[in-house]
Formats: structure tokens, sequence, C-alpha cells
């Protein structure tokens, strides 16, 4: 929910546990699996899931696929991610 003073209800982030910044310093690499796409100003835009929320990543021509671990949060309502982006890394803690 939003963390603003009026209480307004609307939800800034659907999946609060995905990370995002424009500044790579910040993402925890090696434990996560990363994407990212151009912004409109053509500054590129990070998003992350880390190894506690994925069971398993696997991929295919091109296409991530990202099953949720039981444990995460995210289990409640999804299952799978699947990433179609110009840019994904696998950091080498997560399962594939």
């Amino acid at each position: 929910m939003s963390d603003s003073p009026q209480g307004s209800g609307v939800v800034d982030k659907p999946f609060p546990e995905i990370g995002s910044s424009m500044d790579p310093a910040v993402i925890p690499w090696i434990d996560s699996v990363v994407w990212s796409e151009r912004s409109v100003a053509g500054r590129r835009v990070y998003e992350w899931l880390t190894k506690e929320h994925v069971r398993r990543v696997s991929w295919n021509q091109g296409v991530v696929s990202l099953e949720v671990a039981d444990a995460s949060f995210l289990a409640r309502d999804v299952m799978y991610f699947v990433i179609q982006a110009p840019f994904v890394a696998v950091g080498r803690n997560l399962p594939v």
C-alpha cells in the first residue's frame, strides 16, 4: 500500500518483493535474477528477484521462466514469472 500520509490505499508496486533501480551498484547480482529495459528517457531500469523468492530458473529461446519458491510471499499470488527482456542475468547462487 502507499506510504503517503494521506493513506490513499493505492498500491505503489504490485509486487514489492521485486527490486527496482537505475543504479546497477545496488543490485545483489550473485543472488538474483536481474532483467532490464530502457526507460522512455533512454536510461536502463533494472528489476530483480532475489534467491529467497526463486525456486528454479529456466529458459528457452530467450524467454526466462522463474518458478516462485513456496516460502516466498509471492507464492500466495503467483506460481511463475515469465520474463521477456532484452537483458537478463542469472546470478551464480540461483538454482537452474
